[in-house]
């Protein structure tokens, strides 16, 4: 009894951390690229989904395409001009182009959080 107790509240404790570090931007980011995009366009709707394909930059200036989409009440576009920070999880860093699967979290960011050579690269004062 006491042991299949123990392996009861050991599982659901397991089960809890495992779920808790899956949903955590925390967790997801760790190991991961950032680049930064700024939407420059509505992008397009496929399957109930709004797609953007948009050049994006590391800190260091490398261009890369990424493409993503954003799911917003009635297909609704991110907003314009936005500066989005992606963190990105690249098995090959010299593929140019990131696709959506590869983006393991987000976040929007402001102008003065951009690094100097994004800013450059954006033509961003």
């Amino acid at each position: 009894m006491k042991k299949s107790l123990v392996i009861s509240v050991l599982f659901a404790l397991f089960s809890s951390f495992a779920i808790g570090c899956e949903r955590s931007p925390t967790i997801n980011r760790m190991g991961t690229e950032q680049y930064y995009v700024q939407i420059t366009n509505n992008g397009e709707i496929k399957n109930n989904q709004r797609f953007y394909t948009l050049s994006t930059y590391n800190q260091d200036g490398v261009e890369k395409t990424v493409t993503f989409g954003s799911v917003k009440p009635e297909n609704k576009p991110l907003k314009e001009n936005a500066f989005i920070r992606l963190y990105v999880d690249q098995k090959d860093k010299n593929n140019t182009e990131i696709n959506h699967r590869e983006i393991k979290s987000y976040e929007e960011v402001q102008k003065d959080d951009l690094p100097s050579k994004v800013k450059e690269k954006l033509h961003i004062e």
